[in-house]
């Protein structure tokens, strides 16, 4: 009975863990402020709060023992070339699971285009205006932003340009799980797979050591053999 208490406790908890909500919050304007959050856990990034300097110790030297080096694992670029196919598939299938989880919110920002040139204004704030309005739609159908609030303006009075704003970007750890099972186990075959195609280069190695070996007694034996038939030729000459 006690078992089963503990295993549905540890379940609840890691319910509960997977059910948070992991991001970020970026506040901009007069101050930059960014903070992380991990469920109701709210840490402070941007911009940091100064702490002391901890007193500095002396080092003790430590002795460094030195290990053979390995050679490092180098695929063929026809094998990795052979297998981009796949590999775009598993990432392009990982990016779409992506962003259909996260979600953008809030969603707050407000820009005041300006200039010296009045003319020249205008025509900027048309053509931001148009590309945010280009953006932003297919954006809304690509992620989750439910409340999306993005204004524009120009300053015809030469004043300068000013952006405020806050936007948040998060996702559920239980999303980021299963897109780590769903892409993760695809990734580690496609790597087993790489490896298996990548020619085994010690081999080669020994192999063409192996042979330059055997020409080498090869090239060594001959000349005997040669010294030993003039030898016994000789002695056939005496004899006649």
């Amino acid at each position: 009975m006690t078992a089963l208490w503990i295993v549905g406790i540890l379940l609840l908890i890691f319910l509960a863990v997977q059910l948070c909500r992991v991001g970020v919050r970026v506040t901009f304007g007069e101050e930059t402020r960014v903070t992380a959050r991990f469920g109701l856990v709210r840490v402070q990034l941007l911009p940091r709060k100064e702490k002391k300097s901890p007193k500095e110790r002396p080092k003790k030297e430590k002795k460094e023992t030195k290990k053979p080096a390995k050679e490092p694992w180098k695929p063929s670029f026809s094998a990795v070339w052979g297998s981009l196919p796949e590999l775009w598939r598993i990432l392009k299938k990982g990016l779409r699971m992506t962003f259909q989880r996260i979600r953008i919110s809030p969603m707050d920002i407000s820009a005041v285009i300006g200039g010296e040139d009045p003319a020249d204004t205008a025509i900027l704030y048309g053509k931001l205006n148009a590309a945010m309005w280009s953006v932003l739609p297919p954006l809304q159908e690509l992620v989750d932003m439910p409340d999306a609030h993005v204004h524009m303006e120009p300053d015809l009075q030469g004043g300068e340009t000013r952006v405020s704003g806050d936007v948040g970007i998060s996702f559920l750890i239980w999303d980021m799980t299963v897109i780590g099972f769903a892409c993760g186990i695809p990734l580690i075959k496609w790597f087993i797979k790489l490896r298996k195609q990548a020619p085994d280069v010690k081999n080669d190695t020994n192999s063409q050591s192996g042979k330059d070996e055997q020409h080498g007694k090869q090239a060594e034996d001959q000349p005997q053999r040669n010294d030993g038939d003039l030898h016994e030729q000789g002695a056939g000459d005496g004899q006649q």
